[in-house]
């Protein structure tokens, strides 16, 4: 038997005792020898979990164990001085506390949030002391004001701690029993003071034993926080994604009105009134002429464009700020992103720079930090891939530390997509067959993941449908009209999709990949789809197999594990017909610990996956992503 689960044995047969103990307290109420062995269990379960972070744990030189064995002894001599001198024994229950409030701040540096959550919690505390007339402290008021704050302190540093990416599971059992030690404390608040009757007396002993046993644990729990998921994390994972479930049906979400021509961009412009437009695109694009109709289409109808073209792949907060400056000063009232995806993350973030002019980009990042309306922004899409003609998100690089990271916010969402497919006529067939790849990822990520809702669900089908019958066609007929025109749409369909509900694992961690080694998306999804879809296994069968049915890859008689395997076999298939290789050339052994990081980070727990997994897992599916032959795309 491991140590770990030689230790996991030992807290459930000690845990239990104490329960068991707590039980015969309540139902015996013989205070000095059932309280005394309890109190006296909880701290013999600290000193377990102390030794074993001592002497096999990483923790060894940490204060965090010392604190928190100090903090479990004050609260035993608290518990058994309290039968006898309740002021005395809240005395050493307040000390107590204020070593569970310095151990965590061991765990997370003392933070403002800490003081404004504790506060908080401390004026709900009072409220509840000195409003209701029940109470009858006598000379004990200063003392349980004093102890109110305290413990309120206690549990605003544990739930500030939350907001903090270390040591989590650590700090939500932390936070569990913290929460459970000061209800505990208010029910023995109403048996001592009120005459409410003994239930809050039973009450309190119910809440407060656990309460210690989730404490003495803590000691060592993190063991499975830096790389495994441990089982608070996925909770907490899951309740947050339900929580963003249950709200779609309340959040702002809305599809951009579809454009089919460059004649309809200039319609919608003259009947705004916009005279002043900023072009946003990239080099390659303005070289090939893409541009050049609609340029002659919006001169002819006197409306001046300025062009900005300097977006690069991975676009940077420099050529946002870049973009921003000529916006501004040719006083332009809208803006056109012809381009990829690069170009409208560019533009969007330019725009939202525009409405937000003395907020930086990187006070943008993550949800809902983007809440002004946006000037009105055309997505041209050169690609049938990305889909960010339809998302609101935008992925920018910070120029100087070279961190690459999203912005959420529903006012990114362009109001128009212009699906013209004269503007991907052009395309080298390696783009071509990458941004389908990356068209297809987004359809599959959003519709097996757990937040799906019919709209998305059939987007996605449709989207997976149109790629099966299109994609190979458009690479191998590049002037194919039709197969251009159904890829653009399924491009728009997933993006659809994948805005209300999500992706997954293949897209953080193709994300990691393109800030550390400029990997292009589509083709880092391209590469990585198969092998997640392979780790799910099981948990994506039904939902894969119904894919493959729809879109024509399975027979309609297929079991859901043939029909899935077909499914994944195509996709492989594909990729070998792209000539995409099944690793990435770029990866480095000695990244994979850190890509694995940075993309357990951005997936957990916004990403509503059909299967969780921490760093230790996905670091699996990086090494299967090694080239063991030099081989590059």
């Amino acid at each position: 038997m491991s140590k770990r689960k030689c230790l996991f044995w030992i807290n459930f047969i000690l845990a239990l005792a104490i329960i068991a103990i707590d039980v015969c307290f309540i139902v015996f109420n013989t205070p000095y020898i059932y309280k005394t062995t309890a109190s006296g269990l909880f701290v013999l379960l600290g000193a377990v979990n102390f030794a074993f972070a001592f002497f096999v744990g990483k923790e060894r030189s940490g204060v965090f164990k010392y604190l928190m064995l100090t903090a479990l002894a004050f609260a035993c001599a608290g518990d058994i001085v309290l039968i006898s001198n309740f002021m005395v024994g809240a005395i050493l229950f307040g000390v107590g506390h204020i070593f569970f409030f310095i151990a965590y701040s061991f765990l997370v540096k003392l933070h403002w949030r800490d003081l404004v959550i504790s506060l908080i919690i401390f004026g709900v505390a009072l409220i509840v002391i000195l409003v209701p007339k029940i109470f009858t402290f006598g000379n004990m008021l200063p003392i349980v004001i004093v102890y109110a704050l305290i413990i309120s302190f206690m549990l605003g540093k544990s739930i500030s701690n939350l907001f903090s990416k270390a040591y989590f599971s650590k700090n939500f059992l932390i936070f569990l029993g913290s929460l459970l030690f000061f209800l505990s404390d208010l029910m023995l608040l109403f048996y001592v003071f009120a005459d409410v009757g003994y239930i809050f007396d039973i009450l309190c002993r119910a809440l407060y034993y656990p309460a210690e046993i989730l404490l003495a644990i803590s000691i060592t729990y993190s063991g499975r926080d830096d790389k495994e998921m441990g089982v608070f994390k996925k909770m907490y994972c899951r309740i947050f994604q339900q929580f963003f479930h249950l709200m779609i049906p309340l959040l702002p979400y809305r599809q951009p009105k579809i454009l089919e021509s460059m004649d309809e961009v200039v319609e919608v412009l003259k009947a705004k009134g916009i005279s002043k437009v900023l072009l946003v695109s990239d080099k390659s694009i303005m070289k090939l002429g893409l541009t050049k109709e609609l340029e002659e289409k919006v001169e002819k109808a006197k409306i001046s464009l300025f062009i900005f073209d300097d977006v690069l792949p991975n676009p940077t907060t420099q050529m946002v700020e870049e973009g921003l400056k000529i916006y501004n000063q040719n006083g332009c009232e809208g803006a056109i992103a012809f381009g990829g995806g690069s170009v409208m993350d560019t533009a969007k973030v330019i725009l939202a720079r525009h409405v937000y002019p003395n907020k930086s980009v990187n006070k943008m990042k993550g949800l809902l930090k983007v809440n002004k309306k946006l000037p009105p922004l055309f997505a041209v899409p050169t690609t049938a891939g990305t889909g960010s003609e339809t998302t609101l998100a935008a992925v920018i690089t910070d120029a100087n530390t070279h961190d690459k990271y999203a912005i959420n916010s529903f006012p990114l969402i362009p109001h128009y997509a212009v699906l013209d497919y004269k503007t991907t006529l052009n395309l080298p067939k390696n783009i071509t067959s990458t941004t389908g790849m990356d068209a297809l990822t987004h359809a599959v990520e959003a519709y097996i993941g757990k937040s799906t809702t019919r709209l998305t669900r059939d987007m996605s089908e449709k989207a997976v449908k149109l790629i099966v019958e299109n994609l190979k066609t458009c690479y191998d007929e590049p002037t194919n009209i039709t197969a251009r025109e159904n890829m653009l749409r399924a491009s728009y369909y997933a993006g659809v999709s994948f805005t209300i509900s999500y992706v997954g694992y293949v897209h953080a961690i193709a994300h990691s990949l393109g800030g550390q080694y400029g990997t292009p998306h589509g083709f880092a999804n391209a590469v990585i789809l198969p092998h997640v879809l392979k780790k799910y296994g099981k948990s994506v069968e039904k939902r894969l197999a119904k894919l493959a049915r729809i879109s024509g890859v399975a027979l309609t008689f297929d079991d859901d594990s043939t029909a899935s395997d077909k499914f994944i076999a195509y996709i492989e298939e594909l990729n070998s017909h792209f000539n995409i290789p099944t690793t990435i050339s770029d990866l480095k052994e000695e990244d994979i610990e850190k890509l694995a990081r940075h993309a357990d980070k951005e997936a957990n727990p916004l990403y509503p996956v059909p299967k969780l997994y921490g760093a230790a897992e996905l670091m699996e599916i990086y090494e299967e992503l090694l080239t063991k032959n030099n081989s590059s795309y």
